[in-house]
Protein backbone atom coordinates (compact mmCIF):
# COMPACT_ATOMS: atom_id res chain seq x y z
CA UNK A 1 0.00 0.00 0.00
CA UNK A 2 2.55 2.43 0.43
CA UNK A 3 3.96 1.89 -2.52
CA UNK A 4 1.14 2.91 -4.69
CA UNK A 5 0.66 6.05 -2.34
CA UNK A 6 4.35 7.07 -3.01
CA UNK A 7 3.21 6.39 -7.12
CA UNK A 8 -0.08 8.12 -6.92
CA UNK A 9 1.99 11.28 -4.94
CA UNK A 10 4.80 11.56 -7.79
CA UNK A 11 2.17 10.78 -10.79
CA UNK A 12 -0.64 12.71 -9.60
CA UNK A 13 -0.85 14.55 -12.91
CA UNK A 14 -0.78 11.52 -15.14
CA UNK A 15 -3.70 10.13 -12.89
CA UNK A 16 -5.69 13.10 -13.15
CA UNK A 17 -5.35 12.57 -17.14
CA UNK A 18 -6.09 9.31 -17.26
CA UNK A 19 -9.37 9.80 -14.62
CA UNK A 20 -9.99 12.86 -17.09
CA UNK A 21 -9.97 10.56 -20.16
CA UNK A 22 -12.35 8.33 -18.47
CA UNK A 23 -15.01 10.87 -17.65
CA UNK A 24 -14.59 12.34 -20.70
CA UNK A 25 -15.52 8.84 -23.25
CA UNK A 26 -18.36 8.07 -20.66
CA UNK A 27 -19.68 11.58 -21.17
CA UNK A 28 -19.15 11.42 -24.89
CA UNK A 29 -21.09 7.78 -24.54
CA UNK A 30 -24.16 9.55 -23.25
CA UNK A 31 -23.72 13.03 -25.18
CA UNK A 32 -23.11 15.16 -22.37
CA UNK A 33 -21.20 17.97 -23.96
CA UNK A 34 -19.32 18.76 -21.09
CA UNK A 35 -17.58 15.69 -22.60
CA UNK A 36 -15.69 18.09 -24.75
CA UNK A 37 -14.00 19.94 -22.15
CA UNK A 38 -13.29 17.40 -20.27
CA UNK A 39 -11.32 15.77 -22.90
CA UNK A 40 -9.12 19.14 -22.82
CA UNK A 41 -8.23 19.00 -19.38
CA UNK A 42 -7.09 15.56 -20.58
CA UNK A 43 -4.90 16.60 -23.50
CA UNK A 44 -3.80 19.48 -21.93
CA UNK A 45 -2.57 17.30 -19.49
CA UNK A 46 -0.64 14.43 -21.68
CA UNK A 47 0.82 17.62 -24.13
CA UNK A 48 2.64 18.20 -20.62
CA UNK A 49 3.33 14.60 -19.86
CA UNK A 50 4.72 13.80 -23.34
CA UNK A 51 6.72 17.06 -23.69
CA UNK A 52 8.34 15.98 -19.93
CA UNK A 53 9.08 12.35 -21.23
CA UNK A 54 10.63 13.57 -24.37
CA UNK A 55 8.06 11.69 -26.54
CA UNK A 56 7.46 14.33 -29.40
CA UNK A 57 5.49 11.91 -31.87
CA UNK A 58 3.11 11.43 -28.99
CA UNK A 59 3.07 15.28 -27.65
CA UNK A 60 2.87 16.37 -31.64
CA UNK A 61 -0.53 13.66 -31.57
CA UNK A 62 -1.85 15.48 -28.54
CA UNK A 63 -1.26 18.75 -30.01
CA UNK A 64 -3.71 17.67 -33.14
CA UNK A 65 -6.11 16.21 -29.86
CA UNK A 66 -6.37 20.03 -28.80
CA UNK A 67 -7.65 21.49 -31.96
CA UNK A 68 -9.70 18.56 -33.04
CA UNK A 69 -11.02 18.64 -29.31
CA UNK A 70 -12.11 22.41 -29.86
CA UNK A 71 -13.75 21.38 -33.00
CA UNK A 72 -15.66 18.69 -31.76
CA UNK A 73 -17.31 21.04 -29.10
CA UNK A 74 -18.18 24.02 -31.76
CA UNK A 75 -19.47 21.26 -33.66
CA UNK A 76 -21.66 19.74 -31.40
CA UNK A 77 -22.94 22.66 -30.05
CA UNK A 78 -23.85 24.24 -33.43
CA UNK A 79 -22.65 21.87 -36.52
CA UNK A 80 -26.61 20.48 -37.10
CA UNK A 81 -29.15 22.07 -39.36
CA UNK A 82 -29.76 25.74 -38.92
CA UNK A 83 -26.34 25.60 -36.51
CA UNK A 84 -28.50 24.03 -33.78
CA UNK A 85 -26.89 20.86 -32.08
CA UNK A 86 -25.32 18.06 -34.17
CA UNK A 87 -27.18 14.89 -34.36
CA UNK A 88 -25.88 11.15 -34.60
CA UNK A 89 -25.57 10.30 -38.57
CA UNK A 90 -24.77 6.59 -39.68
CA UNK A 91 -21.51 6.75 -41.84
CA UNK A 92 -22.10 7.22 -45.51
CA UNK A 93 -20.48 4.85 -48.31
CA UNK A 94 -17.97 7.56 -49.52
CA UNK A 95 -16.79 8.68 -46.19
CA UNK A 96 -15.65 5.36 -45.59
CA UNK A 97 -13.86 5.06 -48.77
CA UNK A 98 -12.40 8.31 -48.26
CA UNK A 99 -11.07 7.38 -44.67
CA UNK A 100 -9.72 3.88 -46.18
CA UNK A 101 -8.14 5.64 -48.94
CA UNK A 102 -6.48 7.78 -46.34
CA UNK A 103 -5.95 5.79 -43.28
CA UNK A 104 -4.31 2.67 -45.05
CA UNK A 105 -1.83 4.13 -46.67
CA UNK A 106 -0.87 6.46 -43.79
CA UNK A 107 -0.19 3.85 -41.38
CA UNK A 108 2.32 2.16 -43.95
CA UNK A 109 3.84 5.56 -44.75
CA UNK A 110 4.21 6.34 -40.86
CA UNK A 111 5.31 2.58 -39.99
CA UNK A 112 8.11 3.19 -42.16
CA UNK A 113 9.41 5.93 -40.97
CA UNK A 114 8.96 4.65 -37.66
CA UNK A 115 10.72 1.55 -38.36
CA UNK A 116 13.62 3.18 -40.60
CA UNK A 117 14.61 6.17 -38.66
CA UNK A 118 13.51 5.89 -34.92
CA UNK A 119 13.98 3.40 -32.77
CA UNK A 120 10.22 2.97 -32.17
CA UNK A 121 9.07 -0.41 -30.84
CA UNK A 122 5.78 -1.81 -32.42
CA UNK A 123 6.54 0.80 -35.21
CA UNK A 124 3.52 -0.38 -37.57
CA UNK A 125 0.96 -1.08 -34.74
CA UNK A 126 2.22 2.50 -33.35
CA UNK A 127 1.02 3.80 -36.66
CA UNK A 128 -1.88 1.85 -36.37
CA UNK A 129 -2.98 3.53 -33.55
CA UNK A 130 -2.31 7.28 -34.66
CA UNK A 131 -3.63 7.15 -37.49
CA UNK A 132 -7.07 5.49 -36.92
CA UNK A 133 -7.47 7.55 -33.42
CA UNK A 134 -7.17 10.73 -35.26
CA UNK A 135 -9.99 9.69 -38.04
CA UNK A 136 -11.64 8.20 -34.93
CA UNK A 137 -11.63 11.54 -33.07
CA UNK A 138 -12.35 13.25 -36.54
CA UNK A 139 -15.62 11.01 -36.92
CA UNK A 140 -16.30 11.63 -33.29
CA UNK A 141 -16.46 15.20 -33.76
CA UNK A 142 -19.00 14.77 -36.69
CA UNK A 143 -21.03 12.46 -34.30
CA UNK A 144 -20.72 9.65 -36.87
CA UNK A 145 -22.06 6.43 -34.98
CA UNK A 146 -19.58 4.19 -35.88
CA UNK A 147 -16.27 5.83 -34.63
CA UNK A 148 -17.48 3.92 -31.58
CA UNK A 149 -16.68 0.40 -33.45
CA UNK A 150 -13.02 2.24 -34.63
CA UNK A 151 -12.41 2.95 -31.09
CA UNK A 152 -13.59 -0.62 -29.80
CA UNK A 153 -10.53 -1.80 -32.55
CA UNK A 154 -8.10 0.99 -31.51
CA UNK A 155 -7.77 0.65 -28.03
CA UNK A 156 -8.07 -3.45 -27.89
CA UNK A 157 -4.65 -2.85 -30.16
CA UNK A 158 -3.67 -0.59 -27.85
CA UNK A 159 -4.50 -3.45 -24.81
CA UNK A 160 -2.05 -5.03 -26.67
CA UNK A 161 0.54 -3.57 -27.42
CA UNK A 162 1.07 -1.59 -23.77
CA UNK A 163 0.52 -5.19 -22.37
CA UNK A 164 3.74 -6.69 -24.06
CA UNK A 165 5.65 -3.08 -23.43
CA UNK A 166 5.05 -3.66 -19.44
CA UNK A 167 2.97 -0.84 -19.03
CA UNK A 168 0.09 -2.52 -17.40
CA UNK A 169 -1.60 0.46 -16.05
CA UNK A 170 -1.76 1.90 -19.20
CA UNK A 171 -3.32 -1.52 -20.03
CA UNK A 172 -5.90 -1.80 -17.31
CA UNK A 173 -6.77 2.14 -18.78
CA UNK A 174 -7.20 1.21 -22.33
CA UNK A 175 -9.10 -1.85 -21.39
CA UNK A 176 -11.25 0.37 -19.74
CA UNK A 177 -11.29 2.34 -22.70
CA UNK A 178 -12.95 -0.69 -24.61
CA UNK A 179 -15.33 -1.50 -22.22
CA UNK A 180 -16.68 2.24 -22.18
CA UNK A 181 -16.60 2.26 -26.35
CA UNK A 182 -18.66 -0.94 -26.04
CA UNK A 183 -21.34 0.60 -24.01
CA UNK A 184 -21.11 4.31 -26.02
CA UNK A 185 -21.88 2.31 -29.15
CA UNK A 186 -24.80 0.97 -27.61
CA UNK A 187 -25.95 3.83 -26.37
CA UNK A 188 -25.32 5.54 -29.39
CA UNK A 189 -27.11 3.19 -31.29
CA UNK A 190 -30.19 3.38 -28.88
CA UNK A 191 -30.09 7.15 -29.61
CA UNK A 192 -29.92 7.14 -33.12
CA UNK A 193 -33.07 4.95 -33.23
CA UNK A 194 -34.98 7.32 -30.90
CA UNK A 195 -33.59 10.23 -32.66
CA UNK A 196 -35.04 8.77 -36.19
CA UNK A 197 -38.49 7.37 -34.90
Amino acid sequence: MPHILLWLSQNYIEVIGALSGIIGVWLTARQVIWCWPVALINVVIYIYVFYISKLYADFGLQLFYFFITLFGWYNWLYGGKDHHALPISRITLKKLIIFFCIGIPSVFILGYLLRNYTDAAYPYWDSFVSIWGIIGTYMMAKKILEHWILWIIVDLTCVGIYFFKGLYPTTILYFIFTVLAVYGLSKWRKDFRIQIS
